[in-house]
């Protein structure tokens, strides 16, 4: 483990320098940002990215794509500002890990749970088979409270069965192996035009804090000025998403290379999730239930972490009052 973060660290260094960053000589400062991947979920990211706005605040963002289980180490070292795996960070913060949960983007899951052509609605899964990517994934979780507000018992009336990635899924839904499985929004957008069902957009149901970003508690105690003007333009990154649409699009475009028509799809629903009120934010009571479903039960832990422990949205709190947002307090 110590290898791969003396690794991520030299990648750091010498994209850094390919940047040309200099910090005597006044240049942007330079912020790492780690993704497990590139997907949706991390659309303001880019949006404050190709929007000029991280510019604005003086920052130089520098993402990469790397294993979560490698992310959590290097965000402890201090080789990564911030990261892109809020999850696993509460997971390791709830063992004793110094890192917090500060934002997360979306307060709704982006997930859609798509049907097997021959699958017309939710209630036609009983007794079906439900692709997931793994025991207790979010995939099995986002499935599992579609069918409850449906009102089938996920213990019950259906079956899941680990499958794997989303072309693997696809495969296995065109062959009968599974009926459903939930997919990131793109995906879904796509396999609707080939005639598989939407059967639910989860950002539509209740909240679910989603696509989270975590530092460690020593940024946050000796870097807080970079982490908060990263924070005000991820917090305005969202706004812009809200009330620039079209702008939204074509960056999101640019970024994922589909079609216009998929990705206005996919960008809608991550503009559906977006809590305008409290953008980045999280009710006690949403995160609470994010903790349980994911943390607390999978962990088979005798009662749940506290909010304290693994949350810190001081610095994200800063920024909505001097924005003037509601969800300052």
């Amino acid at each position: 483990m110590r290898r791969n973060v003396l690794r991520l660290a030299f990648i750091c260094m010498i994209t850094a320098l390919a940047l040309g960053y200099r910090p005597e000589l006044g240049y942007a400062e330079l912020l790492r940002v780690a993704l497990s991947t590139k997907d949706f979920g991390y659309l303001p990211l880019f949006v404050g990215m190709r929007s000029g706005m991280f510019a604005q605040e003086n920052l130089e963002i520098q993402w990469i794509q790397v294993g979560s289980n490698v992310v959590v180490t290097a965000l402890i070292a201090g080789e990564i500002d911030v990261a892109g795996i809020a999850g696993s960070s509460m997971r390791a913060a709830a063992r004793g890990a110094p890192l917090k949960a500060n934002f997360f983007p979306y307060q709704k899951s982006l997930f859609v749970l798509m049907g097997a052509p021959g699958v017309k609605r939710v209630q036609d899964l009983r007794g079906k088979v439900i692709g997931t990517t793994g025991p207790g994934a979010t995939t099995e979780l986002a499935a599992s409270l579609v069918l409850q507000h449906h009102g089938l018992d996920p213990r019950k009336d259906v079956t899941f069965m680990t499958i794997g990635g989303a072309e693997t899924s696809i495969a296995a839904m065109r062959n009968g192996i599974i009926q459903a499985r939930a997919f990131n929004p793109d995906a879904a957008m796509i396999m609707k035009k080939q005639g598989f069902t939407e059967l639910a957009v989860l950002a539509d149901m209740g909240p679910w804090p989603w696509a989270g970003y975590s530092t460690s508690d020593a940024h946050l105690a000796n870097r807080r000025d970079k982490l908060k003007r990263w924070t005000r333009v991820m917090v305005k990154s969202l706004q812009f998403m809200l009330n620039r649409k079209e702008e939204t699009y074509k960056i999101a475009q640019g970024e994922f290379g589909h079609p216009r028509d998929v990705t206005e799809g996919a960008a809608n629903v991550c503009i559906k999730a977006i809590d305008a009120q409290n953008p980045g934010g999280a009710t006690d009571e949403a995160m609470r239930k994010n903790v349980d479903l994911t943390i607390t039960q999978p962990l088979k832990l005798a009662s749940s972490p506290s909010l304290a422990q693994l949350v810190d949205f001081s610095l994200l709190r800063e920024v909505h009052k001097e924005l003037s947002l509601p969800g300052a307090r």
